[in-house]
């Protein structure tokens, strides 16, 4: 019933598109233009016909008349010689005998008329006219046409009369010729093509018609199959057979009508899957610990969720869509200082802690801001999305205790076992001191002995101080390639001595850094001698300096024994030490110093395939 209904719709809505203003049918139009061409080509067809005929004719009348001119002067020069009027004047009565001429007129040399044809009274007279001044004056034959008034118009030749041999002129003589059997022809021409015209031309509407029916027939059976498709008649068949163009468009209209009605369950689908997206993101943002709060550029409230109500303290019954969201919150809330930036600057919105004071306790906010950007590429939206970390900062605390305990433990366990063996010496010694120093050579040994493990306790105690004391640092801005090479000039001797090959590959151009260049001496120096210790049969140590984003990236490679990833932890941690003798102090503090200048360091090995310690630190423009 509603199919019908649709379709009576549809082909209601066809007749009043049919029956509306300036609607021609194409039936018509295709006749129309047909016609039309058809009138153009026999118009132009007749113009130029009779133009062509009147041309041929024209210039046929005028070589006859130039030859009848041209004999009468051959005729009539002698008789001009000897002024002999009489032989003149039967001269061109007898010319005028052909019914093409309409006058034959011989003017003597002083260009009076000595013969006229039928008109012996213009005998000895000079004529006026524009066209005998023209014609007595021309030195060569010349041609005019004139229409007399009434009748056909009249072509005149003149040819100038000379003596054989001489340019002597004698007088000119003037035949003027009908063109009225021209006009005829012409005329006839006309007609014929104008009755050959409306034959051809209502032969040609009758075809066109034909043409026009067998095109716009199975036209019509696509416009009623496109009204019946735009009323949501998907479902249909086109049938056209008529082997061209309109079959064509036919099957691809029916491949279109397929293809639509296959994207419109496609959508169908894919709504239903968007409608449930949508419930899934609705059920996600309901029930999600996360505080979602999104905004546009104007600061008005789109969306929130039940964890933003939670984790703001905003009331649940209370309107938070449509309003301002900084009338939400008191201004002095560091959270609504927070918005006010994101709104003013959206894209240097950085994520933030945020510390809310709630009555004794302080709540932890973790803030970050995203932007929606619209179809043009411009932030629409703000996105803020709220993480509260109070508890989670509470177990940080608790962690950072228990690992300042248990780095107390590592370093009181290690100060007690360095500071062991010297007191163990020094001990030792002070308790045989009664009883052997008499002994030849004790005393010698005693005072080699004690002073050493008294200076290496010294020692132990002031890496333990740089380590732990507040940085006191001389920051400039420095040359790494010239640092790093005087580093390695300091130890190139103990180099030699052990058999190691230092290689180095330092770009010449590398940006400033602002360092303690004595600071970072001891760092390079303590990671290039680590490197030749891990040799002790001699290898090769190698450097290089890279600068990637305005960052520094130092490389310290040795071929040594390496170690465990399961070491590489460890390494950075007081007292902790891979060698049989050292204190576990210089990688510590070498962490400590680059840490205080902006940078990591960080150690990457794999047993017996050496080491590679990678230092990062951040390069400056001068």
């Amino acid at each position: 019933m509603n199919q019908k209904k649709k379709q009576r719709t549809g082909s209601q809505g066809q007749d009043k598109s049919i029956g509306k203003s300036g609607f021609v049918s194409l039936r018509y139009r295709f006749i129309f233009i047909t016609s039309l061409m058809l009138v153009i080509l026999l118009t132009t067809l007749a113009l130029v016909l009779g133009l062509l005929q009147t041309r041929t004719i024209r210039n046929r009348i005028e070589k006859q008349g130039l030859a009848i001119a041209k004999n009468l002067a051959a005729v009539s020069v002698d008789h001009l010689i000897t002024y002999n009027y009489v032989a003149l004047e039967k001269l061109v009565n007898q010319a005028v005998n052909n019914p093409e001429i309409i006058y034959v007129i011989i003017h003597d040399k002083e260009d009076r008329v000595a013969g006229y044809s039928r008109r012996p009274d213009l005998q000895n007279k000079i004529l006026t006219d524009d066209v005998s001044l023209k014609a007595v004056k021309a030195k060569e034959p010349f041609v005019t046409v004139h229409r007399p008034d009434p009748g056909y118009p009249h072509m005149d030749v003149a040819v100038p009369a000379y003596l054989p041999g001489s340019r002597d002129q004698w007088g000119t003589i003037r035949v003027s010729l009908s063109l009225e059997l021209m006009h005829q022809q012409i005329r006839q021409t006309l007609w014929s093509i104008v009755i050959l015209g409306s034959v051809a031309l209502v032969i040609g509407i009758l075809i066109s018609n034909w043409a026009a029916q067998r095109v716009t027939r199975p036209l019509g059976t696509l416009v009623k199959a496109t009204v019946e498709a735009a009323q949501g008649n998907l479902e249909q068949t086109i049938s056209i057979h008529t082997r061209d163009e309109v079959e064509i468009l036919a099957s691809n209209f029916s491949f279109m009508i397929r293809e639509t009605l296959a994207q419109k369950q496609q959508l169908e689908n894919q709504l239903k899957e968007i409608k449930q997206l949508q419930q899934y993101a609705e059920k996600i943002l309901a029930t999600m610990s996360d505080g979602l709060l999104a905004v546009d550029v104007k600061g008005i409230v789109t969306a929130i969720n039940p964890a933003a109500h939670a984790i703001l303290g905003l009331p649940r019954g209370q309107v938070i869509k449509g309003r301002h969201v900084l009338a939400l919150f008191s201004r002095e809330i560091p959270f609504a200082d927070y918005i006010r930036q994101s709104l003013e600057n959206p894209s240097a919105s950085n994520q933030r802690e945020i510390h809310l004071q709630k009555g004794e306790e302080t709540q932890v906010l973790l803030t970050g801001a995203g932007i929606l950007e619209s179809d043009q590429k411009k932030p629409s939206q703000i996105i803020f999305n709220i993480n509260d970390i109070t508890l989670l900062k509470k177990l940080e605390a608790e962690i950072r205790q228990a690992q300042r305990l248990a780095d107390l433990g590592t370093l009181a366990a290690g100060m007690a076992h360095e500071i062991r063996n010297p007191l163990s010496a020094i001990k030792t010694y002070v308790a045989l001191l009664p009883r052997k120093i008499e002994k030849p050579g004790f005393l010698e040994k005693f005072q080699r002995t004690v002073p050493r493990e008294i200076n290496r306790l010294n020692t132990l105690i002031e890496e333990l101080l740089e380590l732990s004391r507040p940085p006191k640092y001389n920051f400039k801005l420095i040359d790494i390639q010239a640092l790093l090479k005087q580093s390695i000039e300091l130890l190139e001797a103990d180099f030699r001595t052990k058999g190691v090959n230092c290689q180095w590959d330092i770009p010449d151009e590398l940006p400033r850094v602002m360092a303690d260049p004595d600071q970072l001496e001891k760092v390079f120096i303590n990671l290039i001698q680590n490197g030749a210790q891990a040799m002790p049969d001699g290898g090769t140590i190698t450097i290089q300096v890279q600068c990637r984003k305005k960052r520094l990236f130092l490389y310290f490679w040795d071929t040594g024994h390496g170690f465990s990833p399961e070491l590489a932890q460890n390494l950075f941690t007081p007292f902790f030490t891979t060698k049989a003798k050292g204190t576990g102090l210089g990688l510590a503090i070498a962490h400590k110093v680059i840490s205080e200048h902006g940078g990591q360091i960080e150690a990457k090995s794999q047993k017996g395939e050496g080491s590679c310690f990678t230092v990062r630190l951040p390069g400056r423009i001068d």
